[in-house]
């Protein structure tokens, strides 16, 4: 006796399982992204977002208060920052970021090569603890000191 479905719609059917299984652990992997502490949440609270999209706020140029300092507060400032301020680096503030630490500028505004900060999150290097930053927001930080890194 035939069967009314067809190899074709039998095989789809059969893949139906794992396409919602899928779907449910790509749902999953979302929800968590957006609930963990990351630089998404602005401040030690975790109040507001930023964009994570790697793209810009308004008009196109990245913010240094919207999107690059969201970032440093959420990944950076435990060990950069306040009390803390290991190698003589503070990233509580554009000013006290731009002023560098024991070793000098680490932010060089328009060069990528020579910005030892963003050189020592592309090598994995930092953060040192807690996650790694996501591709968006070190596309973020990239974008941010290829643009000359203003304070705006």
């Amino acid at each position: 006796m035939n069967s009314f479905l067809s190899a074709n719609n039998k095989r789809r059917i059969g893949l139906m399982p794992l396409f919602l299984i899928m779907a449910g652990l790509l749902a999953l992997l979302l929800a968590a992204c957006g609930t963990q502490d990351s630089p998404n949440l602005q401040g030690a609270a975790g109040t507001g977002s930023t964009p994570t999209s790697g793209t810009p706020t308004a008009g196109g140029a990245v913010s240094f208060s919207k999107d690059v300092q969201p970032i440093l507060q959420s990944r950076c400032i435990n060990c950069h920052g306040g009390q803390k301020t290991q190698k003589g680096l503070d990233m509580t503030s554009y000013d006290k970021l731009m002023a560098g630490s024991e070793n000098g500028p680490v932010v060089i505004p328009g060069s990528l090569d020579k910005s030892n900060f963003i050189q020592m999150v592309l090598q994995g290097k930092m953060p040192k603890s807690g996650p790694k930053l996501l591709p968006a927001q070190v596309q973020m930080l990239e974008n941010w000191v290829t643009a000359g890194a203003k304070n705006n």
